[in-house]
Parts: structure tokens; C-alpha cells; sequence
């Protein structure tokens, strides 16, 4: 069972190394590492233009993630929390390049919508500070004019000092009044036909979607065209060029907006993640199996050999102990240490018989 478990595991690991090696090597080629492309002619007349950067950097990625699960399951490397997080780490790579393809093929009118996006919107603000200073501006003049005016009807009805009626001090607010409106006049002129430039930029805004990023270009030109001439009015100046995005970041700031973030997003991150890194983590969750305790035999034996008896006469020795039962070949070979009670190991009596004749000392000794 063992083994089938590990080719079952060796064989996922395999498909889902394949599946990340294409993942990657689709977002190089349209993100990062668009050339230098090889053409290679395919059966049916079709030719594949292959980066050659992208496709070799797709592969090394794919080939060291395979080589660090194989080893941890192997067993060569083991796989705990710190594990976790610096395979994590190096995964990383190749799970943003899953993110990115994953997401606009689960969403293939996203990069058209966020770049279009990043232009209206850029424009959108630029023309709302236009129209507001535009206003206030309008609103500035009107009320200079108006308050003219209400100079000239209070010295006609003689509300001041002066009698009713159209006299000097009313002759001269009259005069006052003629050119303020005479000067005036010019720059409303200018503020409406800015407002109206403003109001055809909107209408820019307001238009609908464009079909491609090409279309996204030539909206951005045109606004640009249109609300130029409202800002020169105010004198604020036109905002730089909006410059589309990459699609690999552009994936990674909607992902990453906590605002916008949903179920969508949240299934394309665990997605990307399964991918390079779903196969080790079921492996590692699967418990091991318990060890069996086995209760093992030991049988005593000396450290070093078994003991060697050494006699001071071998061949009386040798006699002694085939004449003699078991009981006493073993009692012949013992001494006392300290020399006491010494039995003669050449002798063939029993000791009984030999109890007043000197004893020869029997050693006992281990090796």
C-alpha cells in the first residue's frame, strides 16, 4: 500500500507540475517575457511562437518546486511549520503567475475594463476640479457685475445721500457698470466655451465600453483633446499620459484591494495555491502510521566469553575433572582470594582424603 500511495502522490505531483509549468509560462509570455519567440511550425499548418525566455524560466520554476516535494516525500527532507512557510516562499513565484492567468481566464474582459477604468476615471477628476474652478469663476464675475448693478439702482432711487433720480453719483456707477460688463463679458465668454468643451468631454466619459486596448488609446487622445481647452481657462495643467498596466499587476492590485475582494478572488488565490502547493500539503496532513512496539528476547551471556578456568597442573587437571562427577569438577577450581582453604588441583583423591597436605592455588580468571 505504501508503494501505491506514493505513485499515486508521484503521479499527481507530476500532472500538477505540468499544469504550473503552463500557467507560468503563459503569464511570462504575455506579461513579463513576450520575446525573443521561436517560431515552431505544430501539425495543421499552425506555427507557435514560443519565448524562449519564458518557456526556460517556466520549466526551472516547475522542475526546483517538483525536486523539494519529491525530496519531502521522500522523506530526505522534513516538513514542519518553517518548512511550510519557506517552500510557501518559494512557490511564491510561480503561484502569482497562477493567479494571473487564472483570473483572466475566469475573467477575459478584466485587464479591458481596469485599464479603461484607470483612464476615465484619471479624467473624470481632472474635469471635476476643472468644472468646479470654472464655476467659481462664472460665479465670481456674475456676482462683480450684479453687485454694479445694485450700485446704480441705489443711487437712482436715492438711497444714499444724493437725491432720487439719475444724477452724477448715478451717472458714474452707470459707467462703472458699462465696462464691468464690457470686460466681463469676455472672460464668461471664455468660461462658457470651456464649459462646453467640458461638457463633450463628458460625454466622452459617458460612452460606452471600447472593444480593445487600442480603442482605450484613442479615448484617452481624445480626451485629452477636449479637455485641454477647459483647463487652459483656469489654468490647470492637463494630467500625464495614463500608461496601461501590466496584466500580472494589474491581477495583483485587484486581488489585493480589500475593498473589492470577493468569493471570486478568494477561489482564484486558493486555486493558485493548490496548484504548486496542494499536493505536499494533503501529503503532509495525512497522519503517519503508529509504529508497532515489539517485545524482544534477550538472552544473558557474559560481557566477554565464558569464564577460563586455569589449573597449575594441566594434566593432573585434566584427569581430575574426567574422573570426577560434575559437583565436584566444579568445586574443584575454587579458592578463596585470600588464600584460605586452597585445594590441589593435581591430585585425583577426593579432598576429604587430602585435608593434611598442602594445596596448590586454582585460579579463576576472566578475560
Amino acid at each position: 500500500m505504501v508503494a501505491i500511495t506514493r505513485a499515486c502522490i508521484f503521479i499527481a505531483m507530476v500532472i500538477l507540475t505540468i499544469v504550473s509549468m503552463c500557467t507560468t509560462y503563459l503569464s511570462l509570455q504575455q506579461s513579463v517575457l513576450p520575446g525573443p519567440a521561436m517560431p515552431i511550425p505544430i501539425p495543421g499548418g499552425a506555427v507557435w511562437r514560443c519565448s524562449v525566455l519564458a518557456l526556460g524560466l517556466s520549466v526551472a520554476i516547475g522542475m526546483m518546486l517538483f525536486a523539494l516535494k519529491f525530496a519531502i516525500i521522500d522523506e530526505q527532507k522534513k516538513l514542519n511549520v518553517v518548512g511550510v512557510i519557506g517552500l510557501t516562499i518559494v512557490a511564491f513565484i510561480s503561484i502569482a503567475f497562477n493567479m494571473d492567468v487564472f483570473y483572466r481566464w475566469a475573467d477575459k474582459e478584466f485587464f479591458l475594463r481596469y485599464s479603461t477604468a484607470q483612464v476615465k476615471d484619471t479624467y473624470s477628476k481632472y474635469q471635476a476640479e476643472v468644472h468646479a474652478k470654472l464655476t467659481d469663476r462664472k460665479q465670481e464675475l456674475e456676482k462683480a457685475v450684479a453687485l454694479q448693478e445694485g450700485e446704480l439702482e441705489s443711487e437712482i432711487l436715492g438711497l444714499r445721500g444724493a437725491p432720487e433720480g439719475y444724477g452724477v453719483r448715478a451717472r458714474a456707477e452707470d459707467y462703472t457698470l458699462t465696462k464691468l460688463q464690457k470686460t466681463t463679458q469676455v472672460e464668461l465668454a471664455s468660461i462658457n466655451e470651456a464649459l462646453a468643451a467640458k461638457r463633450e468631454a463628458d460625454t466622452l466619459l459617458a460612452s460606452d465600453m471600447p472593444q480593445s486596448l487600442d480603442e482605450v488609446a484613442a479615448l484617452q487622445d481624445k480626451l485629452r483633446v477636449t479637455a485641454k481647452d477647459a483647463g487652459a481657462v483656469v489654468g490647470v495643467p492637463l494630467p500625464s499620459p495614463v500608461k496601461q498596466d501590466n496584466p500580472l499587476f494589474a491581477v495583483f492590485a485587484k486581488l489585493f484591494d480589500l475593498k473589492s475582494v470577493g468569493f471570486k478572488e478568494l477561489f482564484i488565490l486558493a486555486m493558485s495555491f493548490f496548484l504548486d502547493l496542494g499536493d505536499i500539503i494533503g501529503y503532509s496532513l495525512v497522519p503517519n502510521r503508529p509504529k508497532r512496539t515489539r517485545r524482544q528476547v534477550f538472552e544473558a551471556k557474559p560481557l566477554f566469553g565464558d569464564p577460563e578456568i586455569i589449573f597449575a597442573n594441566p594434566v593432573d587437571s585434566v584427569k581430575r575433572l574426567e574422573n570426577a562427577n560434575p559437583d565436584e569438577a566444579g568445586q574443584a577450581g575454587i579458592e578463596r582470594v585470600d588464600g584460605q582453604s586452597v585445594q590441589e588441583a593435581g591430585s585425583t583423591q577426593p579432598p576429604a582424603r587430602r585435608a593434611g597436605r598442602s594445596r596448590r592455588a586454582i585460579r579463576f580468571r576472566r578475560f
